[in-house]
């Protein structure tokens, strides 16, 4: 059964490599990033009444560059997705029915393809992104001392946190591709996710800074998965049951909207307008 989604594993390897120069490019641009990010953070705890020494929600000074750097290197490594673009693609040129009359899963290929990019993103980029960020942070004591024991608990945590953030990203962005089948306003609804992700998932904005009605509700919707909750679970935020729970609650939300993107599709496919082919 597998043997089917390998041509789509290893062409996801090779899509990513094919395009090096631009991930080269994003890699310096978020450098960039969080240059001003520090700097953005570092006025605002200038300016707050403790000073340097501030604890704003919850979050030193130390631990929010250390959040700001880590967030910003997980999302480029693990958010390199173009499932939404490939499927309103098939559409729009008709070659959408090539696969659909195959003995394959649509939704398999994507995820099998999506795979295959995050495996060589984290292994070209994510490796030696890490090891830096971590090495830095923790030489300038922007992390906590950490006993060896807990920290490589805390990192096997953390790479499965990763990867159902990727199988998270990965199913939205195939729910929002779905969605083509009924508009062609592919920009706007990618325009739509990519903003829901960046303000819900706490790539913008830790989650502890909204209010407390708006920051429950979002701690139970699946966006915290994707960029929070890894995170703070390798800075050792998190405790081991609120680690565990965190990863529970992802993995629920992973297998519904799995569920709910079978039958999306299967509506879907029956109401297809092909523009083009």
């Amino acid at each position: 059964m597998l043997k089917k989604y390998k041509p789509f594993l290893r062409a996801g390897a090779m899509d990513t490599l094919s395009y090096r120069f631009n991930i080269l490019i994003w890699a310096v641009i978020t450098v960039f990033q969080v240059a001003c990010l520090v700097f953005l953070w570092l006025a605002v705890y200038r300016s707050s009444a403790g000073g340097m020494d501030a604890e704003i929600h919850g979050f030193t000074f130390r631990e929010m560059i250390a959040y700001v750097v880590l967030t910003t290197v997980f999302n480029y490594v693990t958010f390199n997705n173009d499932t939404l673009w490939n499927i309103n693609n098939d559409i729009r040129k008709g070659t959408i029915g090539n696969y659909l009359i195959k003995p394959i899963s649509y939704r398999g290929k994507f995820a099998a393809t999506s795979f295959g990019s995050l495996l060589t993103m984290t292994l070209l980029f994510g490796i030696p992104f890490y090891a830096a960020a971590l090495l830095t942070l923790g030489g300038l004591g922007f992390l906590p001392d950490l006993s060896f024991p807990a920290f490589f608990v805390h990192l096997g945590l953390f790479l499965v946190a990763g990867l159902f953030a990727s199988l998270l990203n990965d199913v939205i962005a195939y729910i929002f591709g779905v969605f083509c089948f009924y508009t062609t306003a592919s920009w706007g609804l990618n325009s739509l996710k990519e903003t829901l992700i960046s303000f819900l998932s706490g790539t913008l904005l830790p989650l502890a800074f909204f209010p407390a009605g708006l920051r429950e509700v979002v701690s139970w919707m699946p966006f915290a998965g994707m960029s929070q909750n890894p995170v703070l679970i390798l800075m050792m935020k998190y405790d081991l049951a609120e680690s565990l729970r965190c990863l529970a609650l992802t993995g629920a939300w992973i297998v519904a909207l799995e569920l709910f993107a079978k039958l999306l599709f299967s509506h879907a496919i029956r109401k297809v307008t092909v523009q083009g082919g």
